[in-house]
């Protein structure tokens, strides 16, 4: 008689999840042609950004390196991961923004296009804020109706870029509020 038990057919299932997974590895190579992305991390993770993606060190020896609990470390793994995986997507569609900007900045003013220019670089209404010199809330006022004018406008890859920019606000340069320092 055979035994059959919950979850007895998923051993297939896990294996086909962790393949799908893509791994954010770099070599030494990567890391030397990719340096200006890594220079926009902060120190701390750029620490643990080396030791886990390019050292491959293990997480129980990076917790001792570095003194930090398995919770946090996974934490800062995870947002590293996403942090970076935006700032390789801006760089992807970095030529389509600089078309729309050949091509379309004659339907903006030139205070639109500067904060375009900001949030692409900062995805921060503090960071862009604090270089416009203007409020905070005027930045997301006007962000929010240059997006706007880009749906009516039908700028629709700059759209695209531009609302991804808005969901994965603080992922390229990240503003600490106590300290008004950027990293």
């Amino acid at each position: 008689m055979k035994i059959r038990y919950v979850g007895g057919h998923t051993d297939h299932v896990k294996r086909k999840r962790r393949a799908r997974r893509q791994r954010l590895q770099f070599d030494v190579n990567e890391v030397r042609d990719n340096r200006s992305l890594f220079n926009l991390l902060n120190d701390k993770d750029r620490d643990i950004l080396y030791l886990v993606f390019v050292s491959r060190k293990k997480q129980q020896s990076i917790r001792r390196i570095l003194q930090r609990s398995q919770p946090m470390l996974v934490y800062d793994i995870r947002r590293i991961r996403e942090r970076m995986q935006f700032i390789v997507y801006l760089r992807q569609v970095f030529d389509i923004f600089l078309d729309f900007l050949e091509y379309h900045s004659e339907a903006y003013t030139s205070e639109m296009i500067e904060m375009l220019i900001m949030m692409y670089y900062t995805s921060s209404y503090t960071q862009a804020s604090l270089i416009l010199g203007k409020p905070q809330i005027y930045v997301r006022y006007t962000f929010d109706k240059i997006l706007k004018m880009m749906q009516q406008n039908k700028h629709w890859e700059a759209y695209e870029i531009f609302s991804a920019i808005r969901r994965n606000k603080n992922k390229v340069k990240r503003v600490y509020k106590n300290r008004r320092k950027c990293s």
